[in-house]
């Protein structure tokens, strides 16, 4: 049996699916937690007695993104998708998805994850993404890290899986525009937390009965060469700008590409920095943060692929 990562949408919270989508990821550490409440009295020192304690599951998945299962991930961790053919006539294949975040009040969609090691399967039931980090490094695959939160853990019987054959994203595929103008840029990591409990487990049950979000943050840190100082400007004048991430990779069919566009309508930096050494090349680099964009924009991923839903 291989080694994998299953996922399956789930149609309500707390209701396991069987994974009809697999990874096959370079890192699963998933633990489920568990503390027995302990019965102690002033005649010893010792515990006495036990009961069964509150339930939870936490982890992480490190993964090169692909265009396919990564709108799994999005899901999980924003929310809110719709779905649309961009040119049903020409492109009849192409399908275009754009992800966004939840309001207050509003949950994302749950994941069964099913965790494939050797002879041995373990099942997560409604998972979600406490957070997830993209790293863009010079030649190198994309990758990602994604904080799991999940609601307990079943038995689960080892299948074969069948990993999907699109090319991954790699450093070739990315470009970036600061303000509309495209920049060089050098590294990139982001990283979107949601901020979920873990604690706010109810009289009645050692479960969560639901994934309760907290303030949405989303950060981030780029290297880039420098060239002038507009994003010095920008940082000391503190000013607003917008940023555009695309990742363009293999065609689908007619004039589209397997493609993700990150835009963050307005963020500020947080931080600027820019090494002198010797006759080396002068790299800025600058920590950034997100706001809440104004008028109808959005923090949105897009994503164009062959895949009709999420």
């Amino acid at each position: 049996m291989s080694r994998y990562l299953g996922l399956g949408k789930e149609s309500s919270f707390g209701a396991a699916v069987a994974p009809n989508k697999f990874l096959d990821p370079l890192r699963i550490d998933i633990a489920s937690e568990k503390e027995p409440i302990l019965r102690r009295s002033v005649a010893s020192r010792f515990p006495l007695d036990k009961a069964p304690g509150n339930v939870v599951v936490t982890g992480e998945v490190e993964f090169q993104v692909d265009p396919e299962l990564f709108g799994d991930f999005l899901l999980m961790l924003l929310g809110k998708v719709e779905s649309s053919q961009p040119d049903p006539t020409n492109a009849p294949s192409v399908y275009q998805h754009i992800f966004t975040p939840c309001e207050v009040g509003e949950e994302p969609a749950t994941y069964t994850l099913e965790v494939g090691g050797d002879d041995v399967a373990r099942r997560i039931v409604s998972a979600i993404l406490e957070s997830l980090s993209v790293e863009f490094a010079p030649g190198e695959y994309v990758s990602a890290t994604a904080s799991i939160l999940g609601q307990k853990e079943e038995q689960a019987s080892p299948v074969t899986p069948s990993f999907p054959s699109v090319r991954c994203w790699h450093s070739g595929d990315a470009s970036i525009t600061i303000g509309g103008v495209e920049a060089e840029l050098r590294a990139l990591t982001l990283e979107i937390n949601n901020n979920p409990s873990g604690d706010h487990h109810v009289i009645g049950s050692r479960y969560l009965t639901r994934h309760e979000l907290g303030e949405l943050e989303v950060t981030g840190s780029m290297d880039l060469r420098f060239e002038d100082r507009s994003q010095l400007d920008d940082f000391l004048n503190e000013e607003e700008v917008s940023m555009k991430i695309t990742l363009t990779g293999d065609a689908i069919e007619g004039e589209y590409h397997n493609q993700l566009e990150i835009e963050l309508p307005r963020i500020v930096y947080s931080a600027w920095s820019a090494e002198i050494s010797g006759s080396e090349p002068i790299t800025q680099s600058i920590d950034f943060a997100a706001l809440k964009p104004s008028n109808d924009d959005v923090i949105k991923f897009t994503l164009t692929n062959p895949v009709t839903q999420y």
